[in-house]
C-alpha cells in the first residue's frame, strides 16, 4: 500500500481522459477549435502523442485546410508521425469517446491545471539545482524562479512574434483614436502643460533620465510627477535611496497643502495650516501609490518588488527611482564604476519593458554645468560616471535654475514665492521632439508649477 502511496504521489500530475475530450472534439465540431485554440499549447499535453495531434490540427487550422479524420490522418502521414500517434485507429476512437463536444474548453483548462503543476515541479527541480550548484548568487536564482512562476501562473495562448498585419492594425487604431480624442495625451501626464506638450506624457517601457545638479529640485520634480500621476488614477512606486519615507511624506504635504516645508518640520502651523494639511492628506486616500526607503538596493532587487506590487495591485504605471548613483549590481564583480552604472542602467530599461511600466530614473551631474560660464544648461556629456546613461535612456531631462548659480545678493532680490523659475531641458527624446519648458519654481513648498501665459 506504501509502494503504490508514493508511486502516485511521485507521477507527474496529468488527465489523459480530458486530453482525449479535446482532440475528439476538435476532430468534431469548428466551434470547439475556436474555445480550445486560446486556452492551450500543444506542449500543455501530457502524451508526445497529444501533442502531435493537436500540433497538427492548429497547423491545419492556420492553413485553413479543412478539418476531420480523414484530412487529420493524411495530415499525421505527410509528416511522418500517423503510427506514432496510433494511426486513424486512435483518431476513431478520439471520436467515439468524445460525447459532449460543448465541454471542450472547460477539459482544455483541465488540460492547462495539470500542465501548470507539472511546470512548477519542473521549475522547483531547477530552482534545487541552482542553489545546490551554488554557480549564481541566490538574488539571481530568486529572480528567475520568481519571473518564471508568475509566468506560469498567468500563462495565456500567446505567440512569441506578432504577425506585421497585426502590428500595424494596432498602429492604426491607436492612431484613430488620437484623431478622436482630438490630439489629447495619450501617455502618462507630468502634470506640467509645457513638459507634456513635448513628450506627449510618459509612454509604458519608456527610461527616463531625470538629471540635475544636488539641490536644484530633482526629487521634488519627481514627486510632483508621481503625485499627479496618482491622482489621475495611474499606479505609481518610489524607490527613495536616499530620503525616508518620513521626509518624503513631508514634501508630499508641503506641495500638496501650500504650507512651507519649514513650518511642517518644525510643527510651527495655524489652524489654518492644520485643515489644508487635513485636506491634502484626504487627497491621497484611495490613490495607488507607495514608497519603497530600502537605502541598499540592486535592479535584480528592485524588479522583484515592482513584480508584486504589479500582481497585488492589479497594476503598475510608474516607476520612480532617486537616485541611480545610489545603486549597485550587488554579488557582480565590476571593477570600473563605469561599468557598473551601465549595467545598472540596461537592467532598469530592461525593467521597464518587462513590467509594461514608465520610469523615471534619477542622476547625478558631473561640474561641467558650473565649469562653463555664462550658460550652465546642462548637456548629455555632463551626465555622471557612464555614457551608458545617454544610450539606454528613452528620454533625458535636465533642470537648470538660474538662481542656482546666482551670488547670495542676487538671490535676495527675487521673491521667493514668485520670481524663481526652472528651465526643464528635454534633450533627448527617441519617439519625439526635443525642447525647453519653463516652470514656476516655489522652494518653500517644493513644488513647480505651471506659468500663466498671455
Amino acid at each position: 500500500m506504501d509502494e503504490e502511496r508514493n508511486s502516485n504521489i511521485l507521477m507527474p500530475p496529468q488527465d489523459l481522459e480530458a486530453e482525449k475530450a479535446v482532440l475528439g472534439a476538435m476532430l468534431k465540431n469548428s466551434d470547439a477549435r475556436a474555445d480550445v485554440n486560446g486556452v492551450l499549447y500543444p506542449e500543455d499535453f501530457y502524451l508526445k502523442e497529444h501533442q502531435e495531434i493537436y500540433r497538427t490540427i492548429l497547423e491545419m487550422e492556420q492553413k485553413g485546410t479543412g478539418i476531420d479524420i480523414t484530412t487529420v490522418y493524411s495530415a499525421l502521414k505527410l509528416r511522418k508521425t500517423a503510427e506514432m500517434v496510433g494511426g486513424i485507429t486512435y483518431l476513431s476512437r478520439l471520436i467515439d469517446e468524445t460525447i459532449v463536444v460543448s465541454n471542450a474548453k472547460y477539459y482544455a483548462e483541465t488540460v492547462a491545471s495539470k500542465s501548470k503543476m507539472r511546470q512548477l515541479i519542473e521549475q522547483a527541480e531547477k530552482i534545487r539545482e541552482a542553489a545546490y550548484s551554488q554557480e549564481l548568487p541566490p538574488e539571481d536564482i530568486l529572480d528567475s524562479a520568481e519571473q518564471r512562476i508568475l509566468e506560469i501562473s498567468h500563462k495565456s495562448q500567446k505567440t512569441r512574434y506578432t504577425d506585421i498585419n497585426d502590428v500595424l492594425f494596432e498602429n492604426i487604431k491607436e492612431i484613430q483614436e488620437l484623431e478622436r480624442q482630438g490630439g489629447e495625451i495619450k501617455g502618462i501626464e507630468t502634470g506640467y502643460k509645457e513638459v507634456d506638450r513635448i513628450l506627449g506624457g510618459f509612454q509604458k517601457t519608456d527610461l527616463i533620465i531625470l538629471a540635475a545638479r544636488p539641490g536644484v529640485g530633482k526629487t521634488a520634480f519627481a514627486l510632483n510627477i508621481a503625485e499627479h500621476a496618482a491622482s489621475l488614477g495611474n499606479k505609481v512606486m518610489v524607490f527613495s535611496l536616499e530620503m525616508s519615507y518620513t521626509q518624503l511624506g513631508q514634501r508630499l504635504l508641503a506641495m500638496t497643502s501650500s504650507v512651507p516645508l519649514e513650518n511642517i518640520r518644525h510643527g510651527d502651523l495655524t489652524a489654518e495650516d492644520w485643515e489644508s494639511i487635513s485636506a491634502a492628506q484626504d487627497s491621497f486616500y484611495g490613490v495607488d501609490m507607495v514608497i519603497d526607503e530600502t537605502s541598499v538596493i540592486t535592479p535584480v532587487e528592485m524588479k522583484n518588488k515592482c513584480r508584486r506590487f504589479k500582481q497585488e495591485r492589479g497594476g503598475l504605471d510608474l516607476v520612480i527611482i532617486d537616485y541611480l548613483q545610489l545603486m549597485s549590481m550587488g554579488g557582480y564583480r565590476i571593477e570600473q564604476r563605469e561599468k557598473e552604472i551601465g549595467a545598472i542602467t540596461r537592467s532598469i530599461k530592461i525593467m521597464a519593458k518587462e513590467l509594461d511600466c514608465a520610469v523615471i530614473l534619477l542622476s547625478q551631474l558631473s561640474r561641467g554645468p558650473e565649469q562653463r560660464g555664462g550658460d550652465h544648461m546642462p548637456k548629455l556629456s555632463d551626465l555622471r560616471d557612464s555614457g551608458a546613461i545617454e544610450q539606454d535612456a528613452d528620454i533625458v531631462i535636465f533642470l537648470k535654475r538660474e538662481d542656482y548659480y546666482s551670488t547670495d545678493e542676487e538671490r535676495a532680490n527675487i521673491d521667493a514665492d514668485t520670481g524663481l523659475t526652472c528651465a526643464v531641458n528635454i534633450a533627448k527624446h527617441r519617439n519625439g521632439p526635443v525642447g525647453v519648458a519653463t516652470l514656476a519654481w516655489v522652494p518653500r513648498y517644493v513644488k513647480f508649477g505651471n506659468i500663466a501665459r498671455e
